[in-house]
């Protein structure tokens, strides 16, 4: 199909009798189509967005002034070990002191660790009486 020099939008205002008419109904029925074959990409997107932010919303319960929803990640209740001043989480060597504890709101334990190389404890997650 031969290319016009007039805009689509000129060409759809345009004509408004017999073989003109039916061109610019073709023209413009060719436009929906295109973006009729992008709306399955465009559905598969959110989809996979929706799939994506299904572990965030699982822990939407983190309290912001603690972690900001960013820091904090479920972790076995046998990994963090309590002592005298508060909760020793083994693999990384944190100590969360008492005031940072606080009880899960699920069935895990949780640990909120600040980002960067000294991953500075921000507060636990304990499931009571594990």
């Amino acid at each position: 199909m031969q290319q016009s020099a007039v805009p689509r939008c000129a060409i759809l205002s345009a004509g408004k009798h017999g073989r003109d008419r039916a061109v610019h109904r073709r023209e413009f029925i060719t436009v929906l189509g295109g973006a009729a074959a992008t709306w399955p990409l465009a559905a598969l997107l959110i989809v996979a967005a929706l799939v994506a932010a299904i572990p965030a919303l699982a822990h939407s319960w983190y309290p912001l002034a603690c972690c900001g929803k960013i820091d904090c990640f479920p972790v076995a209740c046998d990994q963090l070990v309590e002592t005298g001043s508060g909760w020793f989480y083994v693999p990384t060597g944190n100590l969360f002191k008492r005031e940072q504890v606080q009880p899960s709101q699920d069935p895990d334990c949780h640990v909120c660790l600040g980002r960067g190389r000294e991953h500075r404890s921000i507060c636990a997650f304990i499931v009571p009486n594990v």
